[in-house]
């Protein structure tokens, strides 16, 4: 048992004469150095649009204003989507058709909560709400994001 102890300390005193200052300086450099670099991030062109839409006319008692304002984010290499409705910011699939967008919400359970359709040729919208039975249809008009 002594043996061994007396060996592991060897060993750590030879480990720590093998890492000289001079070596360990250069190491400590060149980490900084690469910290201190800008971190570059890649956007993807991203389409941004203001959405006013009114729901169904068979939706029932009037509870809530009738205009709704959505606030669309399309990112354009058919990625994640960022969809603002009434201060909460939502994330969406989006798939990219021509010159139609169909931006697909899931909830936990990967259920499809909405469906964003747009049609970018006629600036019209439509939100299927398939828990709710529900659908919102508008217009849509580019922004500046």
């Amino acid at each position: 048992m002594n043996k061994n102890i007396q060996f592991l300390i060897t060993n750590f005193n030879n480990l720590i004469n093998s890492v000289q200052p001079q070596k360990s300086r250069f190491i400590l450099i060149l980490l900084s150095g690469l910290l201190l670099l800008p971190f570059q991030q890649t956007k993807s062109e991203e389409l941004f649009l203001k959405c006013t839409g009114k729901y169904e006319i068979n939706r029932g008692a009037l509870i809530k204003p009738d205009w709704e304002t959505s606030y669309i984010t399309i990112n354009m290499d058919g990625l994640i989507s960022i969809i603002e409705d009434k201060g909460i910011k939502k994330e969406g699939r989006t798939l990219i058709r021509r010159n139609s967008y169909t931006i697909t919400q899931r909830d936990n359970r990967n259920s499809v909560k909405n469906i964003y359709k747009i049609n970018g040729k006629h600036g019209t919208y439509t939100v299927e709400s398939p828990q709710r039975n529900r659908t919102l249809i508008g217009t849509c008009q580019k922004g500046r994001g």
